[in-house]
């Protein structure tokens, strides 16, 4: 869907300081996003050091951390406020598979967040009590297996949606288990359509396919970090210029703007996938924690949940379903049927 933003205000176009946006309205016509780009407890700055030696994460000082910052975000106006990819308790960079996270696979698997804990109720109190909606991403531990999750939680402290990244990315398959199909849905709200994906999802079709056609006016992602353009210590997929890529096309694709929220480079995209807002990871966190934009979203809320005649619909399913090759054998293969890591028997191999 192709969304004009006018008018968006953004604190840095009316020479307001990073930190501070523009009052947002109270009602359904305005909507102001707050993004956070400080890092979670006990994560290792700058953004590119992988050294995790004598570092524990910290759930509970994570959700002390985010707490603050909701506050923050509401009483600088923001209506939503939405957390880079597991943030609770911090993405384990550098040592994102089994045999280099081998030491810090018990205290990460205890400090993972439990949907109904007293950590979880925490973040629902201080969704309530300032009135906002938030768009948690964090590693959700349900049983013996980890997740890596994104929650979208409503001002009156529901749960809209608890969705698994479909299917972990390279090392992280080895230690969170995959998602499901049935959790890409687009989330109705006052203020319009929204729906949401993490990091490498939005290069894949499984992922964004389904999203897409679900008529989105606000797309949430969350990517675990991302350094300035330019980094040379930065793996490839680790790059700005790789996954803002990524970003761009997504909202170009969709039609709707675009929340690039990551620890670092963090910004807000239009629905050409330009920016509107950028703060660079080089940016201190303690003077810049959160990026805020806001947006007209008059009428959004109206916005019809499919397009029949639209480029991300049955009818485009059903045509490239048709024309799939047919040297192709019609095989399932070994990357779609859903993995589930048992953290116990995972420990029992490695450590």
């Amino acid at each position: 869907m192709r969304l004009t933003l006018i008018p968006i205000l953004v604190g840095i176009a009316l020479g307001i300081p990073h930190g501070k946006p523009l009052t947002s309205s109270t009602n359904d016509n305005n909507l102001t996003v707050a993004i956070v780009r400080a890092p979670p407890a006990n994560w290792p700055l700058p953004v590119m050091n992988k050294n995790w030696t004598d570092v524990k994460f910290d759930l509970d000082q994570t959700v002390l951390k985010a707490t603050n910052l909701i506050t923050d975000a509401a009483d600088a106006g923001a209506n939503l406020v939405v957390f880079p990819e597991l943030w609770f308790p911090g993405y384990p960079k550098g040592i994102a598979n089994p045999t280099l996270m081998k030491d810090h696979i018990q205290n990460y698997f205890d400090n993972s967040l439990v949907v109904g804990s007293p950590q979880w109720k925490t973040l629902i109190a201080a969704a309530k009590r300032n009135r906002v909606y938030i768009a948690p991403a964090f590693s959700h531990r349900e049983g013996n297996s980890i997740y890596m999750a994104q929650a979208l939680i409503s001002p009156e402290g529901k749960v809209l949606l608890l969705r698994h990244k479909l299917r972990p990315s390279g090392g992280e398959r080895e230690i969170w288990s995959d998602g499901t199909m049935d959790e890409l849905k687009v989330i109705a709200t006052p203020y319009g359509r929204w729906g949401l994906l993490e990091c490498w999802e939005h290069f894949h079709p499984a992922m964004t396919f389904n999203i897409q056609s679900q008529r989105e006016t606000l797309h949430i992602a969350a990517w675990p970090f991302t350094p300035d353009e330019g980094a040379t210590d930065a793996e490839p997929y680790e790059t700005a210029e790789i996954n803002v890529a990524s970003a761009r096309t997504y909202a170009a694709n969709a039609g709707a703007p675009f929340v690039f929220a990551t620890v670092g480079n963090a910004r807000f995209l239009d629905s050409d996938g330009l920016d509107i807002k950028v703060v660079d990871a080089s940016v201190s966190f303690d003077d810049v924690p959160l990026v805020y934009a806001s947006f007209n979203t008059t009428g959004l809320a109206g916005t019809e949940p499919y397009d029949a005649d639209g480029e991300q619909s049955w009818g485009i399913l059903e045509q490239m379903k048709s024309g799939f090759p047919s040297y192709i054998p019609n095989v399932l293969g070994k990357l779609v049927p859903r993995k589930k890591v048992y953290i116990p028997e995972l420990l029992s191999r490695v450590v």
